[in-house]
């Protein structure tokens, strides 16, 4: 019986994992500080949707052909990250006026957007509320986010790279990266499974919210050689 019950939970774990776009897609561990504002820098993680749906089961009318915000996540430079700080709980009210651009911009794949905000607004957008700091509200936040997204379109910025979104065409990982470089001026950190690109983050000045290069990210940089970028999830 004891085996049954741990073969479960371990299945159980697993299932969790596959379906949750939620968690930090790197290896570093949060901090125990739970300060606001106490960290080096932002990642500004976007995920292609067409990588993640391939490997994970996502809500169909959710797929399209685009990169979306995973999160803007407060890191330090040791790789380490604060989590879960202190402040105001999550109010959906507070970014209301928003919902029109979240609903597109900053969505889960896998379960009702807001569920999702209420998680990334919790463990990351706490340790980012400062006031006096670009980011001094809950608002100001998810603000922040969709800005960044506007100003830094992965997508328009590949093409005009000429790097398409293809089922058969692969790219050098390091002309991905390149590319992104050249067309906003800072060196991104990259995210790959199976070959696919997955992820591409932004590293953000805290204090101006300004692009800048990357340092080394735990858990990122695992794109080698040729890569593709699906242009549909291709589920078997």
């Amino acid at each position: 019986m004891n085996k049954l019950i741990i073969l479960i939970l371990s299945v159980l774990l697993i299932v969790l994992s596959v379906n949750s776009n939620e968690t930090r897609w790197d290896s570093s561990s949060g901090s125990s500080d739970t300060t606001p504002g106490d960290f080096d820098y932002y990642l500004f993680v976007q995920q292609w949707i067409y990588s993640y749906c391939s490997e994970s089961k996502c809500i169909e009318n959710k797929e399209r052909e685009a990169f979306t915000i995973h999160g803007l996540w407060p890191n330090d430079r040791n790789n380490s990250y604060p989590a879960f700080c202190t402040g105001p709980s999550f109010d959906l009210g507070e970014i209301s006026d928003l919902e029109d651009q979240l609903n597109v911009d900053w969505i889960s794949l896998t379960e009702d957007n807001d569920l999702f905000w209420t998680s990334e607004y919790k463990k990351h957008g706490t340790c980012a509320v400062v006031a006096g700091s670009p980011i001094s509200n809950e608002h100001d936040y998810f603000v922040a986010g969709l800005k960044l997204y506007t100003q830094h379109n992965l997508t328009s910025a590949l093409i005009s790279e000429n790097i398409y979104p293809s089922d058969q065409d692969t790219y050098e990982s390091d002309s991905i990266s390149s590319a992104i470089n050249s067309q906003f001026g800072g060196q991104p950190v990259m995210q790959c499974d199976n070959n696919k690109l997955s992820t591409i983050a932004l590293c953000i000045d805290k204090k101006t919210l300004s692009i800048m290069d990357c340092p080394e990210v735990d858990g990122f940089d695992t794109c080698s050689g040729k890569v593709s970028i699906p242009s549909s999830s291709n589920r078997l």
